[in-house]
């Protein structure tokens, strides 16, 4: 009997890890816990670039807060397509943000983000 419980305890715990799956927050994929991602893959010429823009926020700083960053990126994102509305380019139909980069300067009292990157439009 205490040879069947061993067993049972085993393959329990075997089930158990085996559905695990890791999941990777770094290298290539680190934008705080980002893991999903699209690929489109560019064989032949099929859109325009419309413009390379930035975007600029800024907030005292907080020590320790992550949120505070995530919504300073979205501040920054948010200025990002102001500025490029004001230039006459609109998030509308096929197109799209690439060559994105989110920059952060920080001191002991102030963070500042930077988004920038170029929108495109697919042409076919």
């Amino acid at each position: 009997m205490n040879v069947m419980k061993k067993v049972f305890l085993f393959v329990l715990v075997v089930l158990c890890f085996s559905s695990c799956r890791m999941t990777q927050f770094g290298g290539d994929r680190a934008f705080y816990g980002q893991s999903n991602e699209t690929k489109v893959v560019l064989s032949s010429n099929n859109f325009n670039v419309l413009g390379s823009f930035t975007g600029h926020a800024t907030s005292k700083f907080k020590r320790g807060s992550i949120k505070d960053k995530d919504a300073l990126v979205t501040a920054a994102k948010m200025d990002f397509l102001k500025n490029a509305k004001a230039a006459g380019v609109e998030l509308v139909g096929s197109r799209t943000i690439v060559n994105t980069c989110v920059d952060y300067m920080q001191n002991s009292k102030f963070i500042s983000v930077t988004f920038s990157g170029e929108i495109i439009e697919f042409t076919k």
